[in-house]
C-alpha cells in the first residue's frame, strides 16, 4: 500500500470535505482535482488543487519548516447568481478549517483514511475569473467561473 504525502493529503482532505458538504446542501457531487475532468462533466462543478507552497523556517540554524499552502478552489457555475451563491457557501464552510486525513492508497484507490489533525485557514482571497472576452465566446464551463484562494496551514513543524 502507498501513502499520500502532505500536499496530496491536503488536496484529498479538501475535496472530501467540500464534496460531502455540497452533496448534502446542494445535491452536487461534482468536485474534482483536475481541470480535464471538469470540462467533461455537468455544471455546476468545483475543482480543488494545491497551488504554491511556502516553507517558512522555524528558527535560524535549523532546517525545520512550517508550510503555508495555497489551496485553489475553482467554481464552475451556470449563472452569475449561482456563482455568487456557491462562493459564499464555500467560504462559509471552509473558513473555520477542516479535518486533515492521511490517505492509504492501493491500486490507485483510497483504501483507508485516518484523521491526523486540522487544516487551519489563514487567509481567503476570492475573485471572479475574467477572461476579458464576451462570455458567449467562452466554453460553457468558463462563462461563470470564480476562484477562491485559501492559504492554509497544518500548524506542524516539519523536519
Amino acid at each position: 500500500m502507498g501513502l499520500y504525502r502532505i500536499s496530496r493529503n491536503i488536496e484529498a482532505s479538501s475535496i472530501d470535505y467540500l464534496k460531502s458538504n455540497l452533496q448534502i446542501d446542494w445535491n452536487i457531487d461534482r468536485v474534482e482535482k483536475t481541470f480535464s475532468r471538469i470540462y467533461k462533466i455537468e455544471l455546476p462543478s468545483v475543482c480543488i488543487r494545491v497551488g504554491e507552497t511556502i516553507h517558512n523556517k522555524v528558527q535560524i540554524g535549523d532546517d525545520s519548516t512550517i508550510r503555508d499552502v495555497h489551496v485553489l478552489i475553482n467554481i464552475f457555475a451556470t449563472s452569475d447568481g449561482q456563482r455568487l451563491d456557491m462562493k459564499d457557501y464555500i467560504i462559509k464552510k471552509v473558513k473555520n478549517g477542516m479535518d486533515y486525513y492521511d490517505y492509504e492508497i492501493e491500486n490507485g484507490q483510497v483504501k483507508n483514511k485516518t484523521k491526523n489533525g486540522r487544516i487551519k485557514v489563514l487567509t481567503i482571497n476570492e475573485t471572479l475569473v475574467n477572461f476579458g472576452i464576451d462570455k458567449n465566446d467562452l466554453d460553457i464551463h468558463d462563462r461563470y467561473r470564480h476562484l477562491i484562494d485559501l492559504t492554509i496551514s497544518l500548524g506542524r513543524v516539519e523536519e
